[in-house]
């Protein structure tokens, strides 16, 4: 027979091997008071966070790319829940049966307490992420494949999937077709060292895209490049001043 909310599993009347049971039993509690869940929302729409996911999990990471809000139902199971929303996208919680709602916006922390029947958030989620943003400037016309700015990184960030809160701004933008900088992560090569793009159009507009829409964790020590598009088409070598910020946050 299990125990109540975390389903672990008790010890039988004249069991053998009855330390089996026990072993298992305390690991079940070590993860239910310490183990992160990630949890892929990149589908969207209603994300479901399953029985057996609730109690060996204290904490849950949304992740993913959505590409709008999307719903979080939470298991009928007792207990307190650690929950950070790092989708870039809001985030509602909800019980089983829809009646309790809790919102979560992007990049917060919030622990909530569900009892099945009932979701209740504990506090407020965190108002004030510990930013640390960084970018660069580049005022003239980069020559293709230039390195337009470097940053070193001396502590731990994460940077929100599609660099959401990011902005940039160019003073002349290309002619005819769009033009590109990769922004990358210890090497002066774009390819499998970029973290993420922007894209800038005719029209000025800039479009920031992480590598596989998912957010990106950088180290203390990390060297991020912002490389100007190497195409070298004569038609855009008129674009200039260019700046970027990237918005990331303490970790």
């Amino acid at each position: 027979m299990p125990s109540p909310n975390l389903a672990v599993t008790h010890v039988a009347a004249a069991q053998n091997q009855k330390e089996v049971t026990i072993n298992d039993a305390i690991d079940a509690l070590d993860r239910a008071l310490t183990e992160t869940l990630a949890l892929d929302c990149s589908a969207g729409g209603v994300i479901a966070v399953g029985a057996g996911q609730m109690r060996r999990n204290l904490r849950l990471v949304l992740e993913g790319a959505p590409s709008a809000a999307f719903t979080v139902e939470l298991a009928a199971v007792r207990r307190p829940v650690l929950i950070r929303n790092a989708s870039g996208r809001s985030a509602t919680l909800r019980n089983p049966g829809g009646q309790a709602v809790v919102e979560l916006a992007p990049d917060r922390h919030l622990l909530v307490y569900s009892t099945g029947a009932n979701l209740w958030a504990v506090g407020s989620p965190d108002p004030s992420p510990r930013a640390y943003d960084f970018g660069m400037l580049e005022t003239g016309s980069p020559a293709p494949g230039a390195v337009m700015g470097k940053v070193v990184i001396p502590r731990a960030v994460a940077i929100p999937a599609q660099f959401a809160g990011s902005a940039g701004h160019v003073d002349v933008p290309p002619q005819g077709s769009p033009w590109e900088i990769s922004i990358t992560r210890n090497s002066a090569q774009p390819g499998t060292a970029a973290i993420g793009t922007v894209r800038i159009d005719t029209a000025g507009a800039l479009a920031f895209a992480t590598a596989g829409g998912s957010p990106v964790a950088l180290s203390a020590g990390d060297v991020i490049r912002f490389i100007a598009d190497a195409e070298g088409d004569p038609a855009e070598a008129g674009v200039a001043g260019i700046a970027l910020t990237i918005a990331a946050e303490l970790v």
